[in-house]
């Protein structure tokens, strides 16, 4: 496929992403919070345009990421698709899930729902405009690599813990620390399992796949992700960067323990 035409289908499934979400958003109920304030969009009026505009770039953006594991991939387009939009949302659900004073109850169900279905979106319109050449894989039965699983939870768990503990990071550690620390685990687990999934469509050394899966697929999707956030309140931005920064490079340090992908019996079918 021609790099303009590319493009131009990339960012058309960022814009078909960003209206659902958007059409998402109207759906939801108005929600209170008192401990953040409002962001300067929502003050002067311009949040619809902020976030339609940083929407369409975000999702373009993750939607291209598809494009670094979409030639190893088995199966055909549209599971393939699906496949990698499942990997956003378990990922973005799991963060929607963090423990933090301003998010409320009813917005851990709510927002998981519409911004997964617009992933879901995202994931199906790639599989149809980027099916790929229709290969098929040789079934075989693919071990999990349990041990550097543990080592990215651990990883994860780490660089969380010096955040909490020596960087005063925002979150409700302070109070509710078994919670906090049980979040960890889960979100580690999670990155963990996307990240191991992902490696097995990933080309090159141990450092390059690593900083591929860790600062591309994770950290690139995790800063996509946060900073939404500043669009809807007056986030602290040098502590969500922090935060994205020390959570992509755990991330990336764990990858390093993933054993290379094996070779793939790929033969094209139609």
């Amino acid at each position: 496929m021609k790099t303009g035409k590319t493009i131009g289908n990339i960012l058309l499934i960022g814009l078909a992403t960003t209206a659902v979400r958007l059409l998402g958003q109207l759906c939801l109920p108005a929600g209170e919070q008192s401990v953040l304030s409002p962001s300067v969009f929502a003050r002067n009026g311009t949040m619809p345009l902020a976030f339609t505009l940083y929407g369409i770039l975000a999702y373009s953006l993750i939607a291209a990421l598809f494009l670094l594991i979409q030639p190893r991939m088995p199966g055909r387009g549209l599971t393939r698709g699906l496949s990698y939009g499942l990997c956003c949302c378990a990922i973005w659900t799991v963060y929607l899930w963090e423990p933090l004073p301003h998010v409320a109850p009813l917005d851990r169900v709510t927002y998981p729902l519409v911004d997964g279905l617009a992933l879901l979106l995202m994931g199906a319109l790639l599989g149809w405009r980027f099916p790929g050449p229709g290969q098929r894989a040789e079934r075989r039965r693919e071990r999990w690599p349990r041990a550097p699983l543990l080592v990215l939870v651990l990883c994860f768990l780490a660089g969380r813990m010096a955040l909490y503990v020596g960087a005063d990071l925002y979150s409700c550690f302070s109070h509710r620390p078994v919670f906090t620390l049980l979040w960890c685990l889960l979100t580690g687990g999670t990155v963990a399992c996307a990240m191991a999934w992902l490696n097995r469509f990933v080309i090159g050394g141990r450092l390059r796949r690593a900083l591929t899966l860790g600062g591309l697929l994770f950290g690139g999707n995790l800063t996509l992700f946060n900073f939404f956030m500043p669009l809807v309140f007056a986030a602290d931005l040098p502590d969500l960067i922090l935060r994205t920064l020390v959570d992509a490079a755990a991330v990336i340090v764990g990858c390093l323990f993933f054993p290379a992908p094996p070779a793939r019996g790929l033969r094209h079918g139609r």
